[in-house]
C-alpha cells in the first residue's frame, strides 16, 4: 500500500477580515452550511484586522473551492487562502 494510499486530506483556511466584532461568527455559519467538520480554529483580532485559521476535514475539493469563493465574498473579509493538509494513516511499511 503506498503512502498516498494511507493518507486522508483535509483543507486549511487562511482568512483575514476587518475587525468587525461578529467576524469570526460569520465565517462559521458559511463552514456549517457547506457541512464541513472543524478539526481546529484559532482566531486572533486587533484592532487592525482579524485572522483565522480553520482546518476542516470531511469536504470534498470542490466544497472546499466553493467555501473559499464564498468567504471572498463577503464584504469585510480582505483575503481567503486555501492550503490542503495531508495526514499520514497508519505505520509506514
Amino acid at each position: 500500500m503506498s503512502v498516498l494510499d494511507r493518507a486522508r486530506s483535509g483543507y486549511e483556511f487562511h482568512v483575514e477580515a476587518d475587525p468587525d466584532g461578529d467576524i469570526l461568527l460569520r465565517i462559521l455559519g458559511l463552514f456549517a452550511v457547506q457541512g464541513a467538520t472543524l478539526a481546529d480554529v484559532r482566531h486572533t483580532q486587533t484592532e487592525a484586522a482579524a485572522w483565522s485559521v480553520l482546518e476542516v476535514t470531511g469536504l470534498a475539493y470542490d466544497r472546499a473551492e466553493l467555501l473559499r469563493l464564498r468567504l471572498s465574498q463577503v464584504p469585510a473579509i480582505r483575503k481567503v487562502r486555501l492550503g490542503a493538509r495531508l495526514t499520514l494513516v497508519g505505520a509506514a511499511k
